[in-house]
């Protein structure tokens, strides 16, 4: 059914939240190749006038080798009996690249994490979720994060 699977982390223990129905799914169909990644924000204009560029680039390269490496733990945690997983890292806007990396790769089911804002919170903030299921071609997933699940319990 699925050939492709996006699963979108932030790094935080709320997007990890859809590790287990990512789990699942790709162990319902096989899915044979799941993708993880994980967007850095840029670094500001106003980081780059105080510190240089040179070594800002230096932080940049610590920071996606850091979200490698928690990637990697991630692809290490789950338990996919048919499904190759490689791990990604992007620098921009998350909903941006996430769009990006979804029409780059051919990934036709993304798999995400909401963090369960809601009201003024989320208007002002924007989601990442929404925004990527609006401009989204390919089937998009949301699992509620453990915080909003946490509230209806």
């Amino acid at each position: 059914m699925y050939k492709k699977m996006l699963v979108a982390l932030d790094t935080s223990h709320f997007a990890e939240g859809v590790l287990e129905q990512a789990e699942a799914t790709a162990n319902k169909w096989p899915i044979p190749e799941v993708d993880l990644l994980t967007v850095l924000e840029p670094v500001r204009e106003a980081a780059v006038a105080e510190f240089g560029t040179e070594h800002l680039q230096e932080v940049e390269t610590k920071a996606k080798e850091a979200a490698l490496e928690y990637l990697t733990n991630v692809r290490h945690r789950l338990s996919l009996a048919s499904s190759e997983v490689k791990a990604f890292v992007a620098v921009g806007q998350a909903a941006d690249e996430i769009l990006k990396f979804i029409d780059a790769n051919g990934v036709d089911l993304v798999v995400m994490s909401t963090h369960g804002r809601s009201g003024v919170s989320r208007w002002f903030l924007g989601s990442v979720a929404e925004k990527v299921v609006r401009r989204s071609n390919s089937t998009v997933l949301l699992v509620p994060s453990h915080a909003a699940r946490q509230g209806r319990e």
